[in-house]
């Protein structure tokens, strides 16, 4: 059942202009103000005078309220550009010789703040064009503007609109600052890790620089020795701690924090700082490893989502099992009737012992314990390891959840700690069983085998009503790995509901992956394609705010985008040849192989958005990295135009949200396709994972070679004109010898090009003819290059041309950019990836920055 707090912020959220966000704010000022009448002297966006009572005293709030739409509150500019507003309308209400407003009320669609007006009274005195409108005082008085940004008086708490905030924190604030009170935030045990976690990632600077035990230290410190912490008087963004050690800060953050939060305790109060600084340390420790511990926000976010999928009262009415309890911390914040954690280390369980008292604790291995591979069955009873008690409850049928984040690797990659590499980790009872019953690929991820036991206990005991909620990667929903996987699971359990988060909130790693959280119930899944998830982010004020949904999907019993473009090369006969580490260095060994008629070989690592910035290129021999197949005539417009479709979505466009994404073959029908793939040849030649190139007399396995670069796109007459008039003998010979047009200028002979792709084209031949001048200059120095082959590829003509002609290459740049943003949106609409509305998004973001810059450059 939705609450009053979560229709404020779907209101918000659903805006569209500043208006609207007007509306929404004013409703509930009605509310909380007794429906007192907003006026709008001066045209300003609201007032309102009322008589309030607190605490048997009455004041008079004369509240001054500016909107606006979409602002970010978090930087002091943006503060400061809307404050000046503010400032501007009370200098009418002075000059108009009325009363001032003594508390100013900034509304947002995302955030929020309040200003005690005292605090800009004396920009009042400032001698400045008072004349002007208030809406252009920010772009119109640069100088009044610097001060408000600088002033440090003004540090306002921004309170970000999310689902859980209430309008009511509002109120509560702005009578506060009327009466001069302050109520601060109290830390608690349930509360004190997500205040900790904001402390080291807004307050303090580069928390990299300090152990765990310092980042402790310094928060608990902090806040229960207020009076022996403080601001260093002469060094800026200094905060002295009560040992006398220095660390920075970001002062404005530590201002705002202090001036919201408790530092007042008592002795029994402060226990709760000793008591859970282990567990603080612990936390920490585990996130400098790259462990997937989870952070408190994200376990308190489960526990909601699990309450609105199982009731209320699921801690209650469920068995209750975590089979990778760590050291507690999905579970050690609640109460549960009837509470069983396992974990694979003793030591987990000697850290853990003050947590979940009266749960069972047991030391146990999920992939191994208790499984009989001979006999068929699952569980020896007469030997089992499980405690009776929750043997008993298979057995009674009684209702499950597994409550679990368990490891995420492979036997390549086992357990928690990102790069470990422990040989045969992954060969467990549960991993043979998964290959007997023929699962494939996924039975090496240890989550994988989580999952399968689970299911295995499901179908053993015949269990009624069992529940699975889970932090895992999405792949063993979209993953081609994990097909054979999903079509034995997806008719056990039945997907209810999941979010996605940056995978850096679980551990101290880039957020350039998702972590999922999904609960599964018993019965079949309908839709075993695509699984509807809420992507959450934390917000500025620390609480968990919905930026979006996503369908998550896979491609199961279709072909993927990798399978079409092999059909024509998967049979054919493969050799070896040299094996090209990048574009100029060859590597006496590797795996890549290729084909007779080879035009080139393509690296195409995985089907997934995941890979496409790094392991997806072209190069013209074979690839040592192999992972790719030979590019033939037969196939070479399939390959240019799942290369094109990937490398389009790389940067800014592949994030945690898309990149477990997965291709699928293109609507070659299309009445765009052609258009498309004839941009694809200019896209493909001039990106920068275009790693073609032309070589000479490269030694490989004892044996020179000789690399050609069948993707150059100029006429070989023209080349060997321009050797004769630059007088290079080199290229000019090299003509002689390699006399055939390459496969690319054959191409482009006999299309029609767009007009952004044609333009690159020619602004590409006449660099080359321009820098033609150059080559014997740039080979004396560069020899690596081989610039002195007639067909040198852009890679290599790119080098000569950041050496020389950096302005004409900007230039290049510029309109290969516009062919960029002309291209991405075709990824969506022939069919590459399927379309969600973060991509559109981002893709309107694009036609918007698009139409800026054309007017820059008119």
């Amino acid at each position: 059942m939705k609450t009053q707090n979560s229709k404020f912020y779907e209101q918000l959220r659903d805006t569209k202009v500043e208006r609207e966000v007007e509306g929404i704010y004013n409703e509930k000022i009605n509310k909380y103000f007794n429906n007192t009448r907003l006026e709008h002297p001066f045209l300003c966006d609201g007032y309102l005078e009322k008589s309030i009572k607190y605490d048997k005293e009455s004041k008079i709030l004369r509240l001054l309220i500016e909107y606006k739409y979409d602002e970010d509150f978090t930087q002091k500019m943006h503060q400061a550009r809307v404050i000046i507003q503010a400032i501007y309308y009370i200098k009418k209400f002075e000059l108009a010789g009325l009363e001032l407003p003594n508390i100013i009320l900034i509304g947002d669609k995302n955030e929020s703040f309040i200003l005690d007006s005292n605090v800009l009274i004396k920009y009042l005195a400032e001698e400045t064009n008072w004349a002007i409108a208030p809406s252009e005082s920010a772009d119109k008085n640069n100088e009044l503007l610097l001060k408000i940004s600088e002033d440090i008086n003004i540090n306002p708490f921004i309170f970000r609109i999310d689902e859980a905030f209430s309008f009511k924190t509002i109120v509560d604030k702005i009578n506060e600052m009327l009466f001069k009170v302050q109520n601060f935030v109290k830390i608690t045990k349930h509360n004190i890790a997500a205040i900790y976690d904001y402390f080291i990632t807004r307050v303090v600077k580069d928390i990299s620089k300090y152990t765990a035990n310092d980042l402790v230290y310094m928060f608990i410190d902090a806040m229960v020795s207020p009076l022996d912490n403080y601001k260093h008087p002469n060094k800026e963004n200094i905060l002295v701690l009560s040992n006398k050690s220095e660390i920075q800060i970001n002062s404005n953050s530590y201002d705002s924090f202090y001036s919201y939060f408790e530092r007042k305790y008592s002795p029994q109060e402060k226990e709760i700082f000793t008591e859970t600084a282990d567990r603080l340390i612990e936390d920490t420790t585990r996130r400098f490893k790259g462990e997937f511990y989870t952070p408190t926000i994200w376990c308190d976010e489960a526990h909601k989502m699990i309450s609105e999928a199982l009731g209320e009262d699921w801690r209650e009415k469920y068995v209750v099992w975590d089979c990778a309890w760590g050291t507690g911390n999905l579970t050690r914040d609640y109460y549960f009737k009837e509470l069983y954690c396992s974990t694979l280390n003793l030591s987990d369980l000697q850290i853990g012992h003050r947590y979940n008292n009266n749960s069972i604790k047991f030391q146990y291995d999920f992939f191994n314990d208790d499984i009989e591979l001979l006999k068929g069955k699952m569980f020896l009873e007469e030997q089992f390891k499980l405690p009776k008690e929750l043997l008993n409850a298979f057995k009674k049928d009684k209702p499950i959840i597994f409550f679990i984040n368990p490891p995420y690797g492979t036997a390549n990659n086992a357990g928690r700690k990102i790069g470990d590499h422990k040989e045969g980790i992954a060969l467990t009872n549960v991993n043979k069983l998964m290959k007997k019953d023929g699962v494939g690929l996924c039975s090496q991820q240890l989550y994988a085998q989580f999952l399968y036991r689970i299911l295995l206990m499901k179908k053993v005991y015949n269990l009624s009503d069992i529940n699975i909620c889970i932090y895992a990667t999405s792949s063993y929903m979209t993953g081609s790995s994990f097909d054979k996987f999903r079509k034995v699971f997806l008719k056990e359990f039945k997907y209810n509901t999941g979010m996605l988060f940056k995978a850096s909130y679980f551990s101290n790693v880039k957020g350039i992956w998702g972590i999922d959280f999904a609960i599964w119930k018993t019965g079949e899944t309908e839709n075993k394609r695509e699984f509807l998830h809420v992507i959450k982010d934390i917000s500025d004020n620390n609480s968990i705010n919905h930026i979006g949904k996503k369908y998550l999907y896979n491609i199961d019993d279709t072909i993927s985008c990798s399978d079409w473009i092999k059909e024509e090369v998967v049979k054919l006969k493969a050799y070896d040849a040299p094996q090209l580490g990048s574009a100029l260095v060859v590597k006496s060994s590797g795996r890549g192989r290729l084909v007779d008629k080879a035009l080139g070989y393509y690296v195409n690592v995985s089907n997934s958005v995941y890979k496409n910035t790094t392991d997806v290129f072209i190069v013209s021999s074979t690839s040592s990295m192999a992972n790719g197949i030979s590019i033939i005539p037969e196939n070479y417009f399939k390959v240019i135009s799942n290369f094109s479709a990937r490398k389009l979505i790389t940067n800014d466009y592949a994030s945690w949200i898309n990149q477990k994404d997965e291709y699928l073959v293109p609507n070659i029908n299309h009445s765009r396709y052609e258009e498309w793939v004839n941009d694809c040849i200019i896209y493909s030649t001039f990106n920068t994972s275009s790693n073609q190139s032309s070589l000479r007399k490269v030694k490989y396995k004892n044996k020179l070679w000789n690399i050609e670069n069948q993707f150059f796109f100029m006429d070989i007459k023209e080349m060997a004109y321009l050797a004769n008039e630059y007088k290079n003998d080199d290229v000019y010979f090299d003509t002689k010898f390699f006399s055939k047009d390459r496969y690319t200028y054959t191409i482009l002979k006999d299309i029609d090009l767009s007009k952004e792709g044609k333009a690159v084209l020619e602004k590409a031949k006449l660099l080359v003819k321009e820098s033609f001048k150059y080559r014997q200059p740039f080979n004396a120095i560069k020899p690596e290059y081989h610039i002195n082959t007639w067909d040198a590829g852009w890679y290599q003509i790119k080098g000569l041309l950041s050496q020389y002609m950096k302005k004409e290459l900007k230039e290049f740049n510029v309109l290969y950019k516009e062919l960029e943003l002309k291209m991405r949106p075709l990824v969506y609409e022939l069919g590459f990836l399927k379309k969600d509305f973060n991509a559109v998004n981002r893709l309107n973001k694009d036609i918007k920055r698009d139409v800026i810059q054309e007017e820059l450059l008119t």
